[in-house]
């Protein structure tokens, strides 16, 4: 065997010696490849969103706009504490039951921090006073004082035809052509009043329960006497508010 045929030799057995090695790398990637892909494939596909929220976050946002729409029709007045606490007891009552927020928003216009608690109309329009003692003592009692001037509210223009009020939209002109003078829709008796008085403690107390108020706050106005008006009233009042 000459020089190039001794050295082609070892070529070919270097090259032979090889091809085990080879064979079993290539095996070893086939496996490795094929045990990637099935396990990605077996993931739940993920859908890329750019440039708009997340779905959770999206109906974060839809929900806070509606909210914010709800909201936007009452008046609330008074110092900032006040707003804040009467905003909470909304709020409270928006989360219990859309059905009872929406019925109060449509009876009331403004919600004011006045000296005395009571329903009242002020150039025809439907007002719910609240005094301090009555929209601190706590977010709950607040929600259901606030309810309580509604189902006044409700009680009154119901008796008025096609006059009942309703809210109007953000940005439009607010014109209310209801009854300005609330003594002009009086009651007809002393049992009509307490049986009105009883109504608006019922709503009360049902907007007091939704919304978390203690069993004894609860059963503070549940349990009143049919005379006691202090669940939903104080303070000094004129025949002409």
């Amino acid at each position: 065997m000459d020089e190039i045929e001794h050295k082609s030799f070892f070529r070919t057995h270097k090259v032979l010696s090889l091809l085990p090695l080879l064979a079993l790398g290539a095996a070893v990637f086939w496996y490795i490849s094929r045990y990637k892909t099935e396990e990605y494939a077996a993931q739940e596909p993920v859908e890329l969103t750019f440039g708009k929220p997340a779905p959770a976050a999206q109906s974060a946002v839809i929900a806070e706009q509606e909210e914010t729409r709800a909201f936007s029709t009452l008046d609330i007045q008074g110092p900032p504490e006040f707003k804040s606490q009467v905003t909470g007891a909304l709020k409270l009552i928006w989360m219990a039951d859309r059905d009872i927020f929406l019925f109060i928003r449509n009876q009331l216009y403004i919600i004011r921090n006045d000296d005395k608690t009571d329903f009242y109309l002020e150039a025809g329009q439907p007002v719910a006073a609240i005094s301090n003692a009555h929209a601190f003592r706590s977010m709950p009692w607040c929600a259901g004082i606030i309810a309580h001037q509604a189902f006044h509210s409700y009680a009154r223009f119901r008796g008025v035809k096609k006059n009942i009020f309703t809210p109007p939209p953000p940005g439009a002109e607010k014109v209310l052509k209801v009854e300005a003078n609330p003594m002009s829709i009086k009651y007809t008796s002393l049992d009509a009043m307490l049986d009105g008085e009883r109504q608006a403690s019922e709503f009360q107390v049902k907007v007091m329960r939704a919304t978390g108020a203690s069993r004894a706050e609860v059963k503070r106005v549940a349990k009143r006497a049919p005379r006691d008006f202090t669940t939903g009233h104080d303070g000094y009042y004129s025949n002409n508010p």
